[in-house]
């Protein structure tokens, strides 16, 4: 496992998924998926992108990836 603990180029820099992609290398889940969620997360931080809008864009490939959603957050029925 090569995790470094330096901090990640900017999601909007070449280099992001060149990271990204020796950070998740060795995990047996989809790295695309992750990526995206990684980057959709800093927008989120950054206000860019609310919770609402991260919580709809990821549930059903969140929900195929592991089976199941449980993150804290659930979308309005």
């Amino acid at each position: 496992m090569n995790r470094s603990t330096d901090q990640p180029p900017d999601i909007d820099d070449d280099e992001f998924d060149e990271w990204a992609d020796d950070q998740l290398g060795d995990v047996e889940y989809d790295t695309e998926l992750g990526k995206e969620m990684g980057k959709d997360a800093i927008r989120l931080a950054r206000g860019e992108l609310s919770e609402e809008e991260f919580h709809e864009k990821y549930h059903e490939q969140v929900k195929a990836e592991f089976g199941v959603d449980e993150r804290p957050t659930k979308p309005e029925q």
